[in-house]
């Protein structure tokens, strides 16, 4: 009988392991981002999260295939929307986003304040720009954070905060998408659960 119990016992410890460990890791969830910038064409979610964000005054900026950093397999895509751009001296710039994550499991909507996301120049000697040859000819460095605001399916009820860390390729305001040429490591990491 004892030899019963503790291979229950063993079995239990296992599985609680096992499935903990897959519970904890499905709340955090890594991208990377590596690519020239492409348009966002796809209308903004019909969420009344959406709407708030928005107010009338966001349009669409870049929509991107996402990987998982690790692997480097397909993970899904992003769609992004911007707002209330401020430059400041130096070149610095911050404004705000609102991001739809499309995984295999649904939907994250993710939305930043205003100054959520901000970067500034780095020295070209220091970080040339790639893509020269299709109009980059700075790097800005930097990042954001937010909250969770939505989603559909598996995350439709979902809290938590987002934070992502980029260098982003820009060039004159016709090149690329608004001037965004390419990211180079953008990297995502959304907590929710």
């Amino acid at each position: 009988m004892n030899i019963l119990r503790a291979t229950v016992a063993a079995a239990a410890v296992t599985a609680g392991t096992v499935f903990g460990g897959s519970a904890l890791a499905t709340t955090n969830i890594q991208l990377l981002v590596n690519d020239l910038a492409a348009p966002n064409l796809a209308a903004p979610p019909a969420t009344a999260a959406f709407a708030s964000w928005c107010d009338n005054q966001c349009f669409p900026t870049t929509f991107q295939s996402a990987r998982d950093p690790a692997t480097g397999q397909p993970k899904g895509t992003i769609h992004v929307w911007g707002k209330n751009f401020q430059f400041g001296s130096g070149g610095s710039l911050c404004f705000s986003e609102f991001i739809v994550f499309t995984l295999e499991q649904g939907e994250i909507h993710v939305a930043s304040g205003d100054r959520g996301t901000c970067g500034a120049p780095i020295d070209p000697a220091l970080k040339p720009p790639l893509h020269q040859d299709k109009g980059a000819l700075v790097v800005i460095a930097g990042g954001g954070d937010g909250h969770i605001v939505g989603g559909t399916r598996r995350y439709a009820n979902w809290t938590g905060t987002f934070t992502d860390r980029v260098f982003v390729g820009f060039g004159a305001p016709t090149s690329g998408v608004g001037g965004i040429v390419y990211y180079d490591q953008l990297w995502f990491g959304i907590s929710g659960k």
